[in-house]
């Protein structure tokens, strides 16, 4: 039963630190398991993926010289809803 959905519309934030990329034009950063990783976020929180050996769950990478904002937005495919669903619904 899904209790809610939130469409977030352009937003775009840094799963990280939670910084706000909706306007920013920067490239860089990627997705890390279903984590947008900022373009500031990356290099600190790579170096710490490495460390642990989990690259493999770095999904996918920013298109260089496309924003880290479009590209998390073309990540979406359009659905840019958070849907918020019962305990019982998410298994």
């Amino acid at each position: 039963m899904t209790i809610d959905r939130i469409d977030v519309g352009r937003l775009v934030l840094c799963d990280l630190c939670n910084a706000d990329w909706t306007d920013r034009k920067e490239s860089g950063g990627f997705l890390f398991v279903s984590k947008g990783v900022c373009p500031t976020c990356a290099p600190g929180f790579e170096a710490e993926v490495k460390s642990c050996g989990e690259e493999e769950f770095i999904r996918g990478r920013c298109i260089p010289g496309m924003s880290f904002a479009d590209w998390v937005r073309e990540l979406r495919g359009g659905d840019n809803s958070i849907v918020i669903r019962s305990g019982e619904d998410a298994l």
